[in-house]
């Protein structure tokens, strides 16, 4: 049976982007609504086959955004993490291709830019773009300014969560147990908190030295991810009154083993003796101002304070960390690590098997943290780009190089 394109519902296209084991959110609609936000139009395509029976059979399908020039009729016509297709189908591809380039060029289109979320050593995807006049895109000494979206990326298998506890290194799981006995509340919050999770990014792009996006790109995020339960946007706070507690019990706890140490350093005078016994009492000291600290906040923020917050979404079984931040207070109590265990448990017990830390990062300390949750190291194909009127197409292609250095 031959293949036509066929015209989906935004529900049809995104259940079939969802299922299909080369989808990604950002070929979903709601992807294309959020992009509005920042100048982008869009449209979808898809192709199948029609039985007798009206039953429909969809085998690919593309969500393509348009970025018009600043001064001439012209556009980029980009399928990020597109097109949601079997690679090695060619009839498929061949029909989905000729469909976007259709819908491109009517756009206005003159550049075809692709990067599918499919692995660069699956045998059939770079020859079946190469072979259809599709050039790869060299990332250069900058892939972060070259490329659109990070081909290398850091994924962790969640599909068995007792399995990667077991297997994170102690420090990571010291880490998690010290944030839960902290005075941390982990919260999976609405709209309504999203200004919370905002004001974070605010004090993240301060201290890391990076533009963050509008409140009102955030908002519309959720809104377009909201109804299908894609989006989870989390908050750590910090509950003074609950951390000036565990520091209380932390000084007794320290007191009756200082008890123990003076009374054995007594009758078993040494060196290691002596410095059990002064750690024990630094320690005492320590989570003694930390309660007096704590008490004296929980004064000022009766209602807690935040600490960290991130955007999560997800598409079928995969899950991506869209948007992190945190902080420059109480750092030291590991916000972050029961942040990202709690989206994990949450996730894993919704089906979701991956979660996808983003693109391998130039900030040591950002991917440091990355790879303390057993991440596998990613590589997708990389990005494509098909000439679809080569004078004009050189042109746009120039102007999107330049804005991108910007």
């Amino acid at each position: 049976m031959a293949l036509s394109t066929l015209d989906l519902t935004p529900r049809e296209h995104d259940d079939f982007v969802r299922d299909h084991p080369h989808g990604h959110l950002m070929q979903t609609t709601p992807w294309g609504r959020e992009k509005e936000l920042t100048g982008w139009t869009w449209r979808t395509v898809a192709v199948g086959r029609t039985g007798a029976d009206g039953e429909r059979e969809v085998t690919g399908a593309a969500l393509i955004l348009f970025r018009r020039t600043p001064v001439l009729p012209l556009a980029l016509a980009y399928c990020p993490r597109g097109f949601v297709v079997d690679w090695s189908d060619d009839e498929s591809v061949d029909a989905l291709l000729a469909e976007v380039t259709r819908v491109a060029r009517d756009n206005r289109g003159v550049l075809l830019r692709v990067d599918p979320a499919v692995r660069i050593d699956d045998p059939a995807i770079r020859p079946a773009l190469e072979s259809r006049g599709f050039t790869r895109t060299d990332p250069g000494d900058d892939a972060a300014k070259t490329l659109a979206q990070p081909a290398l990326r850091m994924v962790t298998d969640i599909s068995d969560l007792d399995a990667l506890h077991k297997d994170l290194s102690q420090g990571t799981r010291q880490s998690i147990r010290k944030a839960e006995k902290s005075g941390l509340v982990y919260e999976s919050v609405g709209r309504d908190k999203i200004p919370a999770f905002h004001e974070l990014m605010r004090t993240t792009g301060a201290r890391d030295g990076f533009g963050i996006r509008s409140l009102e790109y955030f908002t519309t995020l959720y809104d377009v991810l909201s109804p299908t339960d894609d989006i989870v946007v989390s908050l750590v706070r910090l509950d003074h009154g609950a951390a000036a507690e565990a520091a209380r019990a932390k000084v007794e706890e320290s007191r009756q083993q200082l008890e123990k140490a003076l009374a054995k350093r007594e009758k078993y005078p040494s060196e290691k003796a002596d410095r059990q016994v002064e750690q024990l009492e630094q320690g005492i000291a320590k989570n003694e101002a930390s309660a007096a600290e704590f008490e004296a906040s929980h004064a000022r923020h009766p209602d807690g304070q935040y600490l960290a917050g991130s955007i999560f979404a997800t598409c079928g079984t995969r899950g991506s960390y869209l948007y992190a931040a945190s902080s420059d207070e109480h750092r030291n109590l590991r916000p972050n690590y029961l942040m990202v265990w709690r989206i994990m448990q949450d996730a894993a017990a919704r089906g979701v098997t991956s979660f996808d830390f983003g693109g391998i990062d130039a900030s040591e300390g950002l991917e440091e943290f990355k790879r303390q949750w057993n991440p596998e190291r990613r590589e997708y194909a990389g990005e494509f780009t098909r000439e679809l009127r080569p004078l004009a197409g050189r042109l746009v292609d120039l102007v999107v190089r330049v804005y991108k250095r910007r």
